[in-house]
């Protein structure tokens, strides 16, 4: 059952990416906000639709750094998350360039199919880079926090047309992947199966087990 709820869903996304452009509507979800979704439904939906995550903390350790550090910056960390499962092959379930050792979560510095890009020394400096450089693309001002991610500066002095001006998620199209093409939207889609995933007290019971 649940292997044919997840094929159902990954058909609806395909859908979704797959929409004409006339007809699909402008997301115009910010970068930048409050997490609409609880931690404890990300938690849930991470559980779901990661088959075999390759993470160096627990699920839950994971999504509360996410939740932290995007409030710390004013980041939407629900969304930042899916942003993450999309990065990885939903936490290095399926195996890429980024190892998972590397505690990178948004490709930092992976520009190719063989450059594995950046490292961090735990997953809450990973999770920090990470939402540090969404607040690079989306506001010209230098995070609040202390500066991990180690890509800031190359955008803010080499993407001048870059910093600090996508301050959409579909705005992340073809600037953080290439060639990207509804990269924002397909972060969404991810985010949209996520409202529908249940969060009441009985359905996170085993939270924290």
């Amino acid at each position: 059952m649940r292997k044919l709820l997840t094929t159902l869903c990954l058909s609806v996304l395909l859908l979704c990416i797959n929409e004409p452009a006339s007809t699909a509507a402008v997301r115009d979800e910010l970068i930048m906000g409050k997490a609409e979704l609880p931690p404890e439904q990300m938690v849930r939906y991470v559980r779901q639709y990661c088959e075999a995550p390759k993470l160096n903390c627990s699920i839950e350790e994971l999504v509360r750094l996410y939740y932290a550090a995007g409030e710390a910056e004013g980041v939407r960390a629900d969304i930042a998350i899916c942003q993450a499962m999309l990065e990885t092959g939903n936490f290095f379930s399926i195996a890429g360039v980024v190892d998972p050792e590397q505690n990178n979560y948004c490709g930092l510095g992976a520009t190719d199919g063989n450059t594995p890009g950046h490292s961090f020394s735990s997953p809450a400096q990973g999770v920090m880079a990470h939402i540090q450089h969404l607040v690079c693309y989306a506001k010209a001002e230098l995070p609040r926090t202390p500066l991990v991610d180690p890509r800031y500066y190359h955008v803010v002095n080499k993407r001048p047309d870059i910093y600090g001006k996508m301050p959409r998620w579909v705005d992340l199209n073809g600037r953080w992947a290439v060639p990207g093409d509804n990269y924002g939207e397909t972060i969404l889609d991810y985010w949209e199966i996520a409202k529908s995933v249940g969060n009441d007290a009985a359905d996170v019971s085993f939270i924290g087990k």
